[in-house]
């Protein structure tokens, strides 16, 4: 949910500012370039000025509306789609079989640990959810171990729901004599949050994860984290590269410090490395 939590208000702002600046630039200086430089010019371009601004002012806030739909349905979707990750997983997959009810003519038969066994259009399926972290990829195993419970409840073809990434191996798989129909992660995504909306309150305790780290242990290990290495290196490389350039002494003390940085960014990684 990181990618949720990157947004810089003074970038904003400052967008917003070169925004104005530019349309009121614009503005004046058409008229200015039709009539020269007088105050009629000056006039009708301020008067362009606020139109245009009127315009964009209606036009983003009819795009924030439907981007904030666009968000609370991702968030709720992810939220929800965690929560089934977790959950017992008959009810899982009696949730998911229940929400593809809403948009096809799905009849429920029976639920097991497996999966859903279902009908449609004369057809038995069986849904079953893949509760695999989103880190992780659907592979041919999965898609056989799904072939032999279609082949076992004497159903006809398999749903299988994977809520991460899909190799082409398993999608070579599920074209053999039992058919396997996957839905990816984005559309559970679209379809649990359509049916599960993030509320206002999630969008707040979303938006204070952006302010948990306030301890002075969590300033630490973020400064020491060991990606930041390579960073540190190649600082300290250029400052010290520019200290024998010029002979300033403040190129040398940054990179002396970017090198001490660099150290314990890697000795902290070695430790970690050695507890596990």
């Amino acid at each position: 949910m990181q990618e949720y939590l990157q947004q810089n208000r003074i970038g904003g702002l400052m967008d917003r500012i070169g925004g104005h600046i530019l349309v009121f630039l614009l503005s004046v200086g058409w008229f200015v370039f039709l009539w020269g430089l007088c105050l009629p010019a000056l006039t009708a371009g301020l008067a362009l000025y606020c139109l245009l601004i009127i315009i964009i002012k209606k036009a983003r806030d009819g795009r924030l509306i439907r981007r904030e739909k666009q968000l609370r349905i991702r968030i709720g979707g992810e939220m929800a789609l965690e929560r089934l990750l977790t959950a017992d997983p008959a009810r899982a997959h009696f949730e998911i079989a229940l929400l593809l009810s809403l948009s096809h003519p799905l009849s429920m038969l029976k639920t097991t640990d497996e999966g859903m066994i279902c009908t449609l259009r004369g057809e038995q399926l069986l849904i079953s959810l893949a509760q695999c972290p989103f880190s992780s990829r659907i592979t041919p195993e999965h898609v056989l171990a799904l072939q032999r419970l279609v082949r076992a409840r004497r159903s006809d073809r398999g749903i299988l729901c994977a809520p991460c990434a899909i190799s082409q191996e398993a999608r070579d798989q599920a074209k053999g004599e039992i058919p396997v129909t996957f839905l990816s992660k984005d559309m559970l995504i679209q379809m649990l949050g359509k049916a599960n909306p993030a509320t206002d309150a999630q969008l707040v305790s979303l938006g204070k994860r952006k302010r948990t780290r306030t301890t002075c242990r969590q300033w630490i290990a973020l400064m020491l984290d060991p990606r930041r290495f390579s960073r540190y290196a190649m600082y300290a490389a250029l400052l010290i590269l520019l200290y024998f350039v010029t002979r300033l002494p403040y190129y040398a003390v940054t990179g002396c410090i970017c090198l001490l940085l660099a150290a314990l960014s890697r000795c902290h990684r070695e430790k970690k490395d050695g507890l596990l």
